[in-house]
């Protein structure tokens, strides 16, 4: 077998470990927030990683160094990997996409817009955050949200969450008030 051949299972998993992340730690702070990624979302989180894979797994078929059925796995295991439902959560100390360790409010600047979703830029020359967002009616207050958050950070407050917990949209099914909701004070 072909030392490229392995470069496919490793590529794979790399895409897995975007959103899966084994971690023993909870996220720390109270949940503000989950807010579940359309399909849509989900396809531009991963369109890259999945075109370049595909594009490899078709490049060694063509040249005879696996058979179709690795193909065809390849498929299944990118088109699994876009169905699969993740959700970003929102805590008052920070934020994760779907099983991955938590990036604190503190290590962002600001928010931005790019295509495809908004950006937390990272501050004082951290790492950014890319949010993917569908396109949606709620994006506005999603993102107004995040830059309420980041704000409040910064000023040393946190979001306090209503007790009854109003904020998630699993629970109330309406998030389009959520921005006007989080008490930053």
């Amino acid at each position: 077998m072909s030392p490229y051949v392995l470069v496919l299972p490793i590529g794979l998993l790399v895409a897995v470990l975007r959103i899966v992340r084994p971690s023993p730690r909870r996220d720390p702070g109270q949940t503000v927030l989950t807010f579940p990624l359309p399909l849509l979302a989900r396809a531009r989180l991963h369109a890259v990683p999945a075109a370049l894979l595909l594009a490899y797994a078709l490049t060694l078929f063509a040249r005879g160094l696996v058979p179709l059925w690795v193909v065809l796995a390849t498929i299944v295991v990118l088109v699994g990997l876009v169905l699969w439902r993740v959700s970003y959560t929102l805590t008052t100390t920070g934020i994760s996409l779907g099983r991955t360790g938590v990036r604190r409010w503190t290590e962002f600047a600001g928010v931005v817009r790019a295509p495809g979703g908004v950006r937390l830029q990272g501050g004082a020359g951290g790492r950014g955050f890319r949010v993917w967002l569908s396109g949606s009616r709620g994006d506005d207050e999603f993102v107004l949200l995040l830059r309420q958050m980041i704000k409040g950070a910064y000023q040393g407050r946190g979001a306090r969450v209503p007790p009854d917990g109003s904020l998630n949209p699993d629970q109330q099914g309406d998030r389009h008030s959520m921005a006007a909701a989080v008490d930053t004070r």
